[in-house]
């Protein structure tokens, strides 16, 4: 009779808890592989001043890294989260009702996707697509620079 080390007995039960996982949900795996899942740190969201560039790229970006992750099957909402960053680059008096145009028509594709299990994710998003739209509303726009 062979007796097992500890070492080799540790090793059968991860591999065992992997294959585990894998029953469990057998996408899983493959999601993580091709996008990470997604980093949200409250500091990040509210440290930001989304009436300038810097901070509406980091929230559409942010909000690419939520879709990613969650929504493997439709790329629709890459279309959309241009038309928003595109929309808050030009706002202006005369074309605000572009941003929130393009800002409600990537949050009603989020609540189309949001389930009990991306949810918290996906409410982070919307948060960001909130203050996105609502930051321009009380920024001075600044007249651009030829050069």
């Amino acid at each position: 009779m062979q007796t097992l080390s500890s070492q080799e007995a540790t090793m059968g039960t991860v591999i065992a808890l992997d294959q585990y996982r894998m029953r469990k949900d057998p996408e899983g795996e493959l999601r993580t592989l091709l996008a990470p899942p997604p980093r949200i740190n409250d500091g990040q969201i509210f440290a930001r001043d989304y009436s300038k560039l810097d901070g509406i790229v980091f929230a559409v970006l942010k909000i690419r890294e939520i879709l990613r992750y969650h929504v493997q099957t439709n790329e629709e909402w890459q279309y959309l989260a241009l038309q928003v960053l595109d929309a808050a680059y030009h706002f202006d008096a005369e074309h605000g009702a572009l941003l929130g145009e393009a800002t409600a028509s990537l949050k009603n594709y989020i609540l189309e996707e949001m389930d009990r299990r991306n949810g918290r994710d996906m409410t982070a998003a919307l948060l960001l697509l909130d203050l996105v739209e609502k930051a321009p509303r009380h920024r001075e726009r600044l007249p651009a620079r030829d050069g």
